[in-house]
């Protein structure tokens, strides 16, 4: 039989509520020394399910009693919910810790299902859990509780009962889950952008403007920014991740070209090319040349503002802005979003949601492709974990 563990669910700082988890061997815990109901009815006497009002701790201690709300959410499991801040959090730490209830993270309280103690989560479970822990965003929450719901579970299920005879519905189905890998990459881990272009084109202020805030220094001398800078923000409710780099020449200058070499590393990594143009002053021989390099950017003329932009120079799709007005700004922050989540999937739509299952799920697909049973059936086993 396990020992009882807690852990804290809500993140640390102030907070109206505070929320704390026992799970594991729960009978073993003296409750009747901790908490009081306000039915008076022992906490194991609670039916599963039932919220309960009352107090924590009896006073004899010295301390004032906590009013608190507890829920038994199974036979080894149960919530705790009280004052947010550190105060009462520590509080029931402490008296937990006291009767023997070790403190753990709240990742290793997923591993199993529910509070019977019994049932192991399967690994796309627990990475969906994590994944919906860590959204920053409504768009991202929106889509991971959908697959919390159930909907991977079943799309998974299905592929791992689907008959040998049945190659073809295979494939049709596990195509139909790798078309979202990509939004699937995201959810794991938020897209990089990386700002580039020419030197004094603007890409500081075009950061900035992003962010809404002044992350980054602005000068009006070439080669300002010599290394990279980045910032985490949302766009159409989709997290990224920001990065504005040296700007790309060839220089003299050590630390300039240091700066360079970083820029190059953030460019080659980048899930999208920013590339950054001086709309006023034309596309110039280093501009002309990063824009035939890198020919699957987003092109944005900056400095709008400053007078009209060459755009007979530009690609037809190049938008036009001012980092220091904020025109386009708006339709930049659109249109980088519909780059990188070009579809949102509806309602019902099975997303794989991490690298690890990608990977199964297209080792599936190579051994359905080579008439592999044993290695179609062994690359789900792992999906599926």
């Amino acid at each position: 039989m396990s020992t009882a563990r807690v852990a804290v669910l809500t993140p640390a700082g102030r907070g109206a509520i505070a929320s704390l988890v026992v799970d594991g061997s729960i009978e073993q815990v003296d409750w009747d020394r901790l908490f009081s109901a306000a039915n008076q009815r022992p906490l194991a006497e609670q039916a599963v399910g039932r919220i309960c009002l009352g107090h924590w701790g009896d006073g004899q201690d010295g301390l004032p009693t906590e009013q608190i709300v507890v829920c038994r959410i199974g036979f080894e499991r149960i919530e705790l919910h009280c004052h947010g801040g550190s105060a009462a959090v520590d509080r029931i730490l402490q008296d937990l810790a006291d009767v023997g209830v070790i403190r753990c993270e709240w990742t290793e309280l997923i591993e199993t299902k529910d509070g019977t103690g019994g049932k192991p989560a399967r690994r796309f479970e627990i990475e969906v859990a994590k994944g919906l822990a860590a959204a920053t965003t409504w768009r991202t929450a929106e889509v991971l509780l959908d697959q919390q719901a159930g909907v991977l579970g079943q799309a998974l299920h299905r592929l791992e009962t689907v008959g040998w005879g049945q190659g073809e519905q295979a494939e049709a189905m596990l195509g139909e889950l790798l078309e979202w890998s990509e939004l699937g990459r995201q959810l794991e881990k938020p897209p990089t952008v990386a700002l580039v272009g020419a030197p004094n084109v603007g890409k500081s202020s075009l950061l900035n403007a992003l962010l809404g805030f002044g992350r980054a220094i602005v000068w009006d001398e070439p080669g300002t920014t010599r290394d990279v800078i980045s910032g985490h923000t949302a766009l159409e409710g989709w997290p990224l991740r920001l990065v504005d780099t040296a700007g790309l020449r060839e220089t003299d200058d050590e630390i300039e070209a240091v700066g360079v070499e970083y820029a190059r590393r953030e460019l080659d990594a980048a899930d999208l090319v920013v590339l950054v143009v001086d709309g006023p002053q034309g596309v110039d021989e280093d501009s002309r040349r990063l824009m035939d390099e890198l020919s699957d950017a987003l092109v944005v003329a900056n400095k709008s503002d400053l007078g009209d932009v060459a755009e007979g120079e530009l690609p037809g799709d190049a938008l036009m802005v001012s980092a220091l007005t904020g025109a386009g700004i708006d339709r930049l922050a659109a249109v980088i979003a519909e780059r990188l989540v070009p579809e949102v999937p509806g309602l019902g739509t099975a997303v794989p949601v991490s690298e690890r299952l990608i990977g199964s799920l297209e080792r599936a697909v190579r051994a359905v492709a080579r008439n592999d049973e044993s290695g179609f059936r062994a690359a789900m086993d792992e999906a599926i974990g």
